[in-house]
Order: structure tokens, then C-alpha cells, then sequence
């Protein structure tokens, strides 16, 4: 492996908050926080409907220990930044994907010890999560989101030149990162493969896609933006608490393995949302 992924997948974060940032506006921002129904029915089914579907997953499966409180873990902790590969496609919703990644991010760090303490086999005591993710939030996604809102602001000629750039630079990353970690997610597939692990995770994957499409109302942007951020689950989060506190068990091999299915599948799912969507005026017209 030449860089570790964690790196990869900061440098990728700050890169696509920074190019959001330059192209959205402080009011546009603002707008998306005060759609208190929408942020009421997200925050919901992030939080509480989807762990329940977890628990009923992990009691439908016969699953090992380690299995089970991974996908607890998954469904427990909602927002993962690297939903921002798929919902930033969604152009006209840019600043409802920045506001949501940030929304959610924050939640899982209230949702994280309290999903640690829930797990039915017994966890070290550990500051660690908590202190990674909060930094993570403010270095990776808050600063980056401020910066290029200000730069836009001071000097809008330059920041529309950016963008374009910083797009590819997003893009090239990303697939760097999956490369990068193709081996140990391969690995991790084969390890946990049986006893119904990769079917429960995939129903989980799947259920909270639809769920956030659901929850999006009658406009298919939002509804394209929650699906994604509602089926990609913290994957990173998971990986910190089973590194930390619970050390010496297989658990961070589930999140590997659930990270190998969401983003195929959301890439198909963007995909197939955008051939539907050029050729329905065919069909209209026909």
C-alpha cells in the first residue's frame, strides 16, 4: 500500500468541501437549515429507524459476535463524508449535500458513545473515536466548507476557475482511495463470508437507501442526495471504535467489507438516476 487510506480519504473530503464551498452561498446554506421538516424527518430515520432495522438484521442472521456488533455499529452511526462523491453530482443540491454531511457528522459524535455502550459484548473505555472525529469534523469539513465560501465571496472570478480543478483533483482521489484498498477490503470479504453476514449488511445498505429516498418528498434531487447519505453509514467511525475499543476482535472487518458494497452500488444508483432522467423526455416526447 503506498499511502494509507485514512490520509487519502481526508485530503479527498477537504478537497470536495472546499470545491462545494466555492460554489454555494452562505444564505443557500442557511436555507437548507431552516427546512425543519426535512431535517426532522432525516434526523429520524438516521437515528431511529434505522437502528431498529440493524437490530432486527442482527436477530433475522445467524450472525458471529463480531458480525453482530458491527452492523449494530453501522446502523447505529449515521454520515460518512464519503457520501460526497455522489451526492455533489447532484449540482442543483450542492449546499443540502455539504450541510447534511456536516449534520450528520456531528450527530455521530453524540450517537457514538452511546452506541458503544448499547453493544452486547463489552468494549475498553476509549477517548480516542470521539476526539479523531471531532477534529476530523472541524480540519476536514468545516474549515475547508468556511474557506471556500469566503474566497468565493472576496474574489468570485478566481473561485469559479477553481472549481473545475478541484473536481478532478475530488474525482482522481477517490479512485486512488478505492485502489488503495482493494486488497483489504478482498480480504475482509472473504473472512466474514457465511452464516448470512454479507446478505444482512447488504440489506441493511439497501433498506436505508430507500428509506433516505423516501424521506426526500416529491423533489428526486433530495430524495437523490438522501439516498445516499442515508444508505452510506460511517464507515470510518466504525473502523475507529473497533480499533479502540474493542481490540483483539474481527468487528473492523464488517465496515471494510460494507464499504466494498456502498460504493458500487450508490454508483450504480447515481448512474441509473441520470440515464433515467435523460431519457424520459425521449419517452415524454415518443
Amino acid at each position: 500500500m503506498l499511502v494509507r487510506p485514512l490520509p487519502l480519504l481526508n485530503l479527498f473530503v477537504f478537497v470536495v468541501m472546499l470545491s462545494i464551498g466555492l460554489r454555494v452561498s452562505s444564505g443557500e446554506l442557511l436555507d437548507v437549515l431552516r427546512n425543519r421538516a426535512l431535517f426532522t424527518r432525516t434526523l429520524l430515520a438516521n437515528c431511529v429507524v434505522i437502528p431498529g432495522i440493524g437490530f432486527l438484521l442482527v436477530k433475522l442472521f445467524p450472525l458471529s459476535p463480531d458480525a453482530t456488533v458491527g452492523i449494530l455499529l453501522l446502523a447505529a452511526i449515521p454520515g460518512t463524508p464519503i457520501a460526497l462523491q455522489f451526492t455533489r453530482m447532484a449540482k442543483t443540491r450542492l449546499a443540502f449535500a455539504a450541510v447534511m454531511t456536516f449534520v450528520l457528522s456531528v450527530v455521530s459524535i453524540a450517537l457514538t458513545p452511546l452506541a458503544v455502550e448499547m453493544m452486547p459484548q463489552a468494549a475498553q473505555r476509549s477517548q480516542r473515536p470521539m476526539l479523531n472525529l471531532i477534529v476530523s469534523i472541524l480540519l476536514y469539513i468545516a474549515a475547508p466548507l468556511c474557506a471556500g465560501l469566503s474566497i468565493a465571496r472576496r474574489v468570485p472570478r478566481s473561485a469559479a476557475r477553481l472549481v473545475l480543478p478541484l473536481e478532478i483533483l475530488a474525482t482522481g482521489v477517490f479512485v486512488f482511495l478505492m485502489w488503495e484498498t482493494r486488497l483489504a477490503r478482498r480480504e475482509a470479504l472473504s473472512a466474514i463470508a457465511g452464516r448470512g453476514t454479507i446478505l444482512a449488511m447488504f440489506s441493511l445498505l439497501v433498506i436505508s437507501m430507500f428509506i433516505g429516498w423516501i424521506i426526500g418528498g416529491p423533489d428526486n434531487e433530495l430524495r437523490r442526495v438522501l439516498a445516499t447519505a442515508t444508505g452510506m453509514r460511517s464507515v470510518v467511525v466504525v473502523l475507529y471504535i473497533a480499533r479502540y475499543c474493542f481490540p483483539h476482535t474481527d468487528i473492523y472487518m464488517i465496515p471494510i467489507v460494507y464499504l466494498s458494497f456502498m460504493v458500487p452500488t450508490n454508483l450504480l444508483f447515481h448512474l441509473a438516476f441520470v440515464g433515467w432522467h435523460k431519457l424520459r423526455p425521449r419517452v415524454v416526447q415518443a
